[in-house]
């Protein structure tokens, strides 16, 4: 699983971190939600890995995006 962290730093923008390494930093919150939701999609699509977004604060963490790995066949279940 790859995770994509929306995470806000010391100077009060955010930042999108991925592996420990620091994907965008001094980002406004929209754009950094997009732009990890972007790069989580362009992973999962590249990688046919399953991916995932959370954004990480001092007390919770909220999960922004999941992509799962594609299922081989489709038994016409809805999840």
């Amino acid at each position: 699983m790859i995770v994509y962290t929306v995470k806000q730093n010391e100077s009060g923008l955010w930042c999108i971190r991925t592996m420990s390494a620091t994907i965008a930093d001094g980002l406004q919150l929209g754009a950094a939600i997009r732009q990890a939701r972007d790069a989580d999609r362009t992973g999962h699509m590249e990688s046919g890995l399953v991916t995932r977004v959370e954004m990480h604060s001092a007390d919770v963490i909220v999960p922004l995006a999941h992509y799962q790995a594609a299922q081989d066949t489709w038994t016409g279940a809805i999840a």
